[in-house]
């Protein structure tokens, strides 16, 4: 992205994907199953935007449902819809999202996502691999 040029973040496109077999939480259908999105299991969407002095910036985006996750370095802001992250490890106090919130996660955190209004979409910020 160069700097004159501009996105609308709340607009961009992203294509989902359901989630893997891992993240999924009690009743969850089979990763790869067609189906999971019309069905209004979770899906996930991902856009890597660029990079500044060595973080690496863009979208994430989930749908309705829940999911687990593993972590990594980031901080991010989230753009629109509502959720919750659980922390089952290390144990820490639930966050609530909604449009506005800054979040910070540390590498390896062990997450649950709860995704009420959806899509929940976030801008990120990480640093680059």
């Amino acid at each position: 992205m160069s700097t004159t040029k501009w996105i609308d973040t709340d607009e961009y496109p992203l294509d989902h994907e359901p989630i893997e077999d891992w993240q999924r939480v009690d009743g969850s259908a089979a990763a790869g199953d067609e189906d999971s999105a019309a069905r209004g299991e979770p899906t996930t969407a991902f856009a890597q935007l660029g990079t500044i002095a060595g973080a690496d910036y863009g979208l994430w985006e989930m749908k309705a449902g829940t999911m687990r996750d593993v972590e990594g370095e980031e901080v991010f802001l989230v753009i629109r819809g509502t959720g919750r992250i659980d922390f089952d490890e290390p144990a820490l106090a639930p966050i609530e999202l909604a449009p506005g919130s800054l979040v910070r996660l540390e590498d390896g955190m062990k997450t649950r996502w709860y995704v009420d209004e959806a899509p929940l979409r976030k801008l990120f910020i990480a640093p680059s691999d």
